[in-house]
């Protein structure tokens, strides 16, 4: 089980690795011990969610800024507590949570659950808006969709194969 009052840091001027000690959220303190939870990394920000610690699974969502190890737990929570789940992050600040136990060591999960942990941008919104409400949209040929003005980034990531 990893606790979070201190974290391991590599030192690149000696090569080795050291522990630097963490600042505490004002409110909530540090993320409470565990393991099998799920680290994300965006920037200069590391996210950190679900978890287990041998009796409570977590649902809990907390954030480290690299530069000060300042931790800051986030108001979101997953809708379902998990661990031995999986988890990504977009460059434009969507994570993405996967699967994993739901109780312990009986029920696994298949679901997906996403969050913005950045304001979208406009275009990122719009994009979503579209796909949204209009499904069908993801499945339209490539051209016919630059066509009607949906910008190309937004089309290249679509699965043509």
């Amino acid at each position: 089980m990893y606790g979070f009052e201190t974290l391991p840091v590599i030192d690149m001027e000696l090569q080795c690795w050291t522990t630097r000690p963490c600042r505490a959220d004002e409110r909530h303190g540090y993320p409470p011990a565990r393991r099998c939870h799920s680290c994300v990394q965006l920037g200069n920000v590391a996210y950190i969610c679900g978890g287990y610690n041998g009796q409570i699974i977590f649902g809990d969502l907390w954030m480290i800024d690299l530069s000060s190890l300042q931790w800051t737990r986030l108001p979101a929570v997953l809708p379902e507590p998990v661990y031995f789940h999986s988890a990504g992050i977009t460059e434009s600040g969507l994570m993405l949570v996967h699967g994993g136990v739901v109780q312990i060591d009986t029920r696994r999960s298949a679901k997906v659950f996403a969050i913005w942990l950045r304001v979208p941008s406009l275009k990122e919104s719009c994009w979503q808006v579209l796909i949204e409400s209009h499904p069908a949209v993801l499945h339209q040929p490539r051209h016919s969709l630059l066509e009607i003005g949906v910008p190309p980034d937004l089309v290249d990531r679509l699965d043509y194969t």
